[in-house]
């Protein structure tokens, strides 16, 4: 017999070797074949920069391969087995596959607890099928933007602008400008036809070279309710959604950049791109409801209590002291210190917590004005306890007759006085809170 007749002999042979032992292997092969293009998709999944996206996209994969993975590891080893018992050769098909499935399933572990990190700031590694379905649910939970009936209002963290915004949004106007000039230098070399298509062209590649640029550079978003933090990143990704009472001690923090707050509740969520007032502003925010008691209060108000907050000194006994003025329906609330540490001790007063960061008194008023005014005038007076200033109840104050014309507002109680100047855009507030004051000038 020539070579050429045992080759082939030994071909067809090997053929039929391996088509009897997937036909003993019943269905086996079929559940690894399948495995095999369903593990492939999902690491291709889940190694992308957007990967939530696209496991949204296609929400089902995750399920399918979580429902395969508890029939796949013993389906594998029953393959291997007998494999061994058949003599099947080290290159043969079916042993090719089991292996590039193995390999697979590593590597969608990998990527699986990588993302469970990413997502819940989890670092210990789960048995696959587990950490597959908690990602499902983690990955895969919707998260509304309408607000519920415990969420009586929303506070928005983030901000549209900045340098970089500016000098694309310019290089634009300029590109405009110069495109007319182009134009027309065209029109006369070339004639109108190559001049209009030239131009358009030029034209239509700056705009698209300028969004892409101003969608990279945009911020993210965070909408803030008594109830829950949510999170819009730039680039159309979903939308995350923290719950405020998952969050525990330490749970807020800054990094060093100064304008990114990471947040570890049920979900964990690293706010970047704010800026460093915003991200202050925000932590400050997290904090304050993050106490139960503060979150119970929010709920229940109808509505906002209006108040209004700037620099001001107190005479007393014959001595100027600084601090923050607060001014409600109520009366008039002193705070002396700066606005960060009037701040501060408000913050203390309402969550008995201090913070290494800044604190402005505005920013802790945005979240207790949503409170029940009874509340709130209970908190100014705890912390004018604390802080050793003073509470006036409108109707004992009296108000400059010349408040309407003068920049300074004074008002006096007794032998006290308090002057202060608020800022233009609250003038007009701070006026109709006077007048109704039963003291008023």
């Amino acid at each position: 017999m020539s070579e050429r007749t045992r080759t082939g002999a030994a071909l067809t042979e090997s053929r039929a070797s391996e088509g009897d032992l997937r036909r003993r292997l019943e269905g086996r092969v079929e559940l690894i074949e399948s495995a095999l293009r369903r593990y492939r998709l999902l690491a291709e999944q889940l190694e992308s920069r957007r990967w939530r996206r696209k496991v949204r996209a296609a929400p089902s994969l995750l399920r399918e391969v979580g429902e395969l993975e508890g029939a796949l590891t013993e389906a594998l080893a029953q393959t291997e087995r007998r494999c061994d018992l058949e003599g099947a050769t080290h290159d043969a098909p079916i042993r090719k596959t089991v292996r590039r499935v193995r390999k697979l399933r590593a590597q969608v572990a990998t990527l699986v607890d990588k993302r469970m990190y990413e997502l819940l700031l989890l670092s210990e590694s789960l048995p696959l099928e587990t950490a597959l379905a908690k990602l499902e649910a983690a990955c895969l939970q919707e998260v509304s933007l309408e607000r519920t009936p415990g969420e009586p209002f929303s506070l928005r963290i983030g901000f549209v602008g900045g340098v970089v915004q500016y000098l694309l949004s310019m290089l634009l106007v300029l590109g405009g400008f110069l495109g007319w000039v182009l134009f027309f230098a065209l029109d006369a070399w070339l004639g109108l036809g190559a001049a209009l298509a030239i131009t358009v062209s030029s034209m239509g590649l700056l705009m698209f070279l300028t969004a892409t640029l101003l969608g990279r550079e945009a911020p993210d978003v965070a909408w803030l309710t008594p109830e829950r933090l949510v999170w819009m990143a730039s680039g159309g990704a979903p939308p995350v959604a923290v719950r405020l009472d998952s969050l525990g001690e330490d749970a807020i923090r800054m990094e060093a950049e100064l304008d990114t707050v990471t947040v570890r509740g049920d979900k964990y969520l690293r706010l970047s791109r704010l800026g460093r007032g915003e991200a202050a502003r925000l932590r400050v925010l997290l904090e304050l409801f993050r106490a139960p008691q503060v979150r119970a209060n929010a709920s229940r108000a109808e509505r906002p209590v209006t108040l209004v907050t700037y620099p001001a000194q107190l005479r007393r006994n014959k001595a100027w002291t600084p601090g923050q003025l607060v001014l409600s329906h109520r009366g008039a609330y002193f705070i002396p210190g700066s606005g960060a540490d009037a701040g501060a001790t408000l913050l203390r007063t309402a969550t008995g917590r201090r913070l290494d960061s800044r604190v402005e008194m505005p920013w802790v008023l945005e979240a207790l004005r949503w409170h029940p005014e009874s509340e709130l005038d209970a908190l100014l007076a705890r912390a004018i306890a604390q802080s050793g200033g003073v509470a006036w109840a409108s109707v004992d104050v009296r108000v400059s007759p010349d408040v309407e014309e003068e920049q300074d507002v004074h008002l006096s109680r007794g032998t006290e006085v308090l002057v202060g100047k608020p800022a233009s855009e609250d003038r007009g507030t701070v006026l109709q809170l006077l007048h109704g004051w039963g003291g008023g000038a």
